[in-house]
């Protein structure tokens, strides 16, 4: 009994085991079989046949369909094959044309691209069904030999395309903002905070109305709809808190005397003290004047601490030189002995030359104030950042009242007579890409001609200029303050690292 048991347990086995190898002899069998038409059918998904060639496209797609279903159910292996060919041949006659769709539809499929690229197939499905029906005629057109009419229906799918990726954008965009001002009118703020409210919803209308403006600079309405959404959530936090001070019962007195004692915090950790008896802007104004001679002070510091390591870095140097020499001195070799006296002697004048470049660069330092501009060392380059340069909105010209802070710059200039000078021009974010970078060039241009002018003697092939647009900010491009910072000249002192002997005594 117990032998009969153990048979049957083989054949068992023996059965399972032959039925997983019939099945991965199929898989294999099914790929070698499939192999050409999925490689057929997979490249004209990558070229888009779907939508540029979708006659020919569906109907290889039919054929496939039927291969794999007559395949499923075990059938003719000849029909299989049949339909195959007959799937490949439609899918490389819609891969064969698509070159010359691609030219006739580019401004389509850009337009496509772009949807896509703001997910209109998701936020705006409608819109975005609606183009790629309009779109699938035109290619539809096209394949019966009507060109102009499938012109026609590929200038309707783009301007469907260009629609959907708009509104896929002020959907992605304002969203947030939509559902935070729902809510505060949900909950009475135009009631309990009407003016933050309205601010708010300002917000939100500017921010729209620049998108359909200029739908390629987002960072505008960007800024906008998140400042849409902070009202929002300021108008929120308004309604419940004067709510609850209407359920305690608050007097006017009280309120004031709360704001005030968040103005003696910020003054007790700057250092200060405030009074109030002539009411909280002059208190704010005083530690807003002591928050900037902080600021002044680290600034300072910042440079005495590089001026510091730059000094530190170089007798580190010389210490490890002299240790060198004594080394090489010991020994009988003279020639490693000249040589380290050599490498000594190099390494002196280049600390000569180094502590005369930071005297220079002191002598810079102290020639402006903070509101004129920032000069600081950027590795070997020296930066003159120009806080108190302006120029008119969408202006290149350099103003008068710029002249004298300009004449500082040539000095500053002399100082390192021999130097490379790059004058950098940036902008903020506000307006198109293209249009920043052609004006920062410009003004960067307009520092230079400036300067060569007035430096007839300086040797002028020294100076170059270049626009950067909004691609450098140093602040946050979404608060007024920072948009500032982000409107300026550098000039950029290029100060040679490896001494130059010729001209170490002119720099």
């Amino acid at each position: 009994m117990k032998k009969f048991a153990k048979t049957k347990l083989l054949i068992i086995s023996v059965l399972v085991s032959l039925f997983y190898t019939y099945n991965l002899f199929a898989q294999d069998a099914k790929t070698i079989i499939f192999n050409d038409a999925k490689k057929a059918y997979q490249y004209a998904i990558d070229k888009r046949a779907e939508i540029l060639s979708p006659s020919n496209f569906n109907e290889g797609k039919k054929y496939y369909v039927k291969a794999n279903s007559t395949y499923e159910n075990n059938n003719n292996l000849a029909d299989i094959k049949e339909y195959l060919r007959e799937a490949v041949k439609y899918f490389q006659k819609s891969t064969s044309e698509i070159d010359v769709m691609e030219v006739l539809f580019s401004e389509t499929l850009n337009a496509r691209d772009d949807a896509l690229d703001a997910a209109a197939n998701t936020y705006e499905k409608a819109m975005w069904n609606e183009a790629e029906d309009k779109f699938i005629d035109a290619t539809h057109q096209y394949e019966k030999g009507n060109s102009s009419r499938a012109k026609e229906k590929g200038k309707e799918a783009y301007d469907l395309y260009r629609q959907a990726e708009l509104a896929a954008i002020k959907s992605n965009l304002f969203n947030g903002a939509r559902q935070l001002i729902a809510n505060a009118e949900d909950m009475r703020a135009e009631k309990y905070a009407p003016k933050t409210l309205k601010k708010a919803k300002m917000s939100l209308k500017e921010g729209q109305t620049a998108l359909e403006t200029e739908r390629y600079d987002t960072d505008k309405p960007r800024m906008l709809a998140k400042n849409a959404e902070y009202e929002a959530s300021h108008a929120i936090y308004l309604v419940n808190y004067i709510k609850k001070i209407d359920d305690q019962d608050k007097e006017i007195e009280d309120l004031i005397l709360k704001g005030e004692s968040y103005l003696t915090q910020i003054g007790d950790v700057t250092g200060i003290s405030v009074k109030f008896d002539e009411g909280s802007r002059v208190a704010a104004e005083k530690i807003s004047v002591n928050v900037n001679i902080l600021k002044d002070s680290i600034f300072k510091l910042n440079h005495m601490l590089n001026v510091c390591e730059t000094t530190n870095a170089n007798q580190t140097k010389q210490i490890a030189a002299n240790i060198q020499q004594i080394e090489a001195m010991g020994s009988e070799q003279q020639e490693q002995i000249a040589d380290a006296t050599t490498k000594q002697k190099m390494l002196k004048d280049q600390i000569a030359y180094e502590e005369k470049v930071s005297q220079k660069f002191d002598e810079v330092f102290n020639m402006f104030d903070l509101t004129e501009a920032s000069v600081f060392r950027q590795g070997n380059d020296i930066i003159l950042r120009m806080t108190g340069f302006n120029f008119d909105v969408g202006s290149a010209e350099v103003k008068p009242e710029n002249y004298l802070l300009l004449s500082k710059v040539q000095k500053a200039i002399n100082i390192f007579s021999e130097s490379q000078i790059v004058i950098q021009g940036h902008t903020d974010s506000q307006g198109g890409d293209s249009m920043n970078l052609t004006l920062s060039q410009k003004r960067a241009d307009a520092v230079k001609t400036y300067l060569m002018a007035n430096m007839p003697n300086y040797n002028q092939s020294n100076i170059a200029s270049v626009g950067y647009g909004e691609s450098k900010p140093i602040e946050n491009n979404e608060t007024k303050y920072g948009r500032l910072k982000n409107r300026r000249i550098d000039v950029v002192i290029k100060v040679k690292r490896v001494l130059d002997t010729a001209n170490a005594t002119n720099m």
